[in-house]
């Protein structure tokens, strides 16, 4: 027997047994079975797949997370106070960005670092 013949052969018993099965009634089908205990089986079931879900993205977001903060620490450089208090200086004189009244001399070296990169980012999306 070739492969192709044992190929139809195998089509002609699936095809059979679905239309049986698709010719049969509910009653029929579920003959002898307990419908309470299978609905509890079922949902059980569905209750375990969406825990499995939840947990499969539970993890891919706890991955994307971790690539994105690895991502971010290589990125970081050192940068000079000096160069970004420049920087931002010439950015408060820029028609181009916004900023808020201040003096660039009160302001901690926390925010003048934060606002320089706020304005390297908005540079380089812009280019």
């Amino acid at each position: 027997m070739s492969q192709s013949e044992k190929k139809d052969e195998w089509s002609a018993l699936l095809e059979s047994q679905q239309q049986e099965l698709l010719n049969m009634s509910a009653a029929e089908l579920l003959d002898g079975e307990d419908i309470d205990a299978l609905r509890k089986e079922k949902l059980s079931l569905l209750s375990a797949a969406r825990a499995e879900i939840g947990r499969r993205r539970l993890a891919a977001a706890k991955t994307g997370l971790a690539l994105k903060t690895a991502a971010h620490e290589t990125k970081t450089d050192v940068i000079d106070i000096q160069t970004a208090r420049a920087f931002v200086q010439s950015a408060m004189n820029d028609p181009r960005y916004t900023l808020a009244a201040r003096k660039l001399d009160e302001m901690s070296d926390e925010d003048v670092v934060r606002i320089y990169q706020q304005l390297q980012k908005l540079r380089s999306d812009s280019e």
